[in-house]
């Protein structure tokens, strides 16, 4: 009966793998949209992006560059950007934190677009911390915890993302000798085994969140690391040798970054592309697509804003 199963299931997949162009097929109508995508960041110059989006056959959108796009801060006319290539526009307005920035497309032959966002303020880290042991990855390695705070308003409805880098170091004496080492290192922008709240209240364990259910102004959140890479490197003292001394030395690196929500329900819409399963939907045929987050009016596309900052603590135990 499993062998059965196994024939049928390989036989399936010959039937949905089997795909053939039909001849002469002809694309059906489409009509351009015009497409606005600008995320800037705090202290740097605005540009936008514009685009038409085209036929299905299309490898790339088509850059938009006869267009007027008029930028406003505070509902105030601030410039208008020029137009550099590819449908870049660019301008000499620096993004500042706690400001609306409002952008006016005019394209001809479409209606207007108008996109709004605010520019976050730079998130302050106030501390970084590791828990050794923490938890344990899939194939049952000791992994820890890095743990930092930073602060919060309760007041605001406030967005950020973080990643972290960790490389951790270990070196292993016998009688005051180095017989070898082994490093771990990675970068990490989500938390295995998740058990921080503000995580577990997102639904996922993406470092990206909100401060929705935060009531204090410093929150310390708890990210359960774990490392895409290893290494080891002996010195000639023998695998049967065992070391009675161990240094560890390493880095952590976190870096954090405000969001205007923009940015944040775009990136959310991203990650709820990006999280089904594609064997999950192996024998679905056709679906619906997803529409992507976007706040540009009479177009499609995202203006929104981001505020980095990098908090690195060196540890030696």
């Amino acid at each position: 009966m499993k062998r059965m199963l196994i024939v049928l299931f390989f036989a399936v997949m010959e039937l949905v793998s089997c795909r053939k162009q039909v001849a002469d097929y002809k694309y059906p109508d489409f009509e351009p949209i015009p497409t606005l995508n600008a995320v800037f960041q705090r202290g740097e110059p605005i540009m936008v992006h514009l685009t038409l989006a085209q036929r299905l056959e299309a490898v790339h959108p088509m850059p938009c560059s006869n267009a007027e796009v008029l930028l406003y801060k505070d509902g105030l006319f601030e410039e208008r950007l020029n137009h550099e290539t590819n449908g870049l526009y660019t301008g000499s307005t620096l993004a500042e934190a706690l400001h609306e920035y409002s952008c006016k497309v005019i394209v001809p032959g479409f209606d207007t677009l108008f996109a709004t966002t605010q520019v976050p303020e730079q998130p302050v880290v106030r501390d970084v911390t590791i828990i050794e042991n923490a938890t344990v990855d899939s194939d049952g390695n000791a992994c820890p915890a890095i743990l930092f705070a930073f602060k919060t308003q309760p007041r605001e409805q406030l967005y950020y993302q973080s990643t972290i880098d960790a490389v951790f170091v270990c070196d292993y004496y016998t009688k005051g000798v180095l017989c070898y080492s082994s490093c771990a290192s990675g970068t990490m922008n989500n938390s295995i085994n998740t058990d921080d709240p503000v995580l577990l209240n997102e639904g996922s364990d993406l470092l990206l969140f909100s401060n929705e259910i935060i009531n204090d102004t410093i929150y310390t959140m708890k990210v359960n690391a774990f490392f895409n890479g290893h290494s080891h490197a002996s010195y000639g003292c023998g695998d049967d040798v065992v070391a009675d001394s161990i240094v560890r030395t390493g880095y952590v690196v976190v870096k954090m970054s405000g969001l205007s929500e923009s940015c944040y329900r775009y990136r959310k819409s991203q990650e709820a592309y990006q999280a089904p399963d594609a064997y999950s939907n192996l024998f679905l045929g056709a679906v619906e697509p997803l529409n992507l987050y976007s706040n540009v009016e009479n177009g499609r596309g995202v203006f929104a804003a981001i505020a980095p900052v990098i908090c690195d603590t060196v540890f030696i135990h």
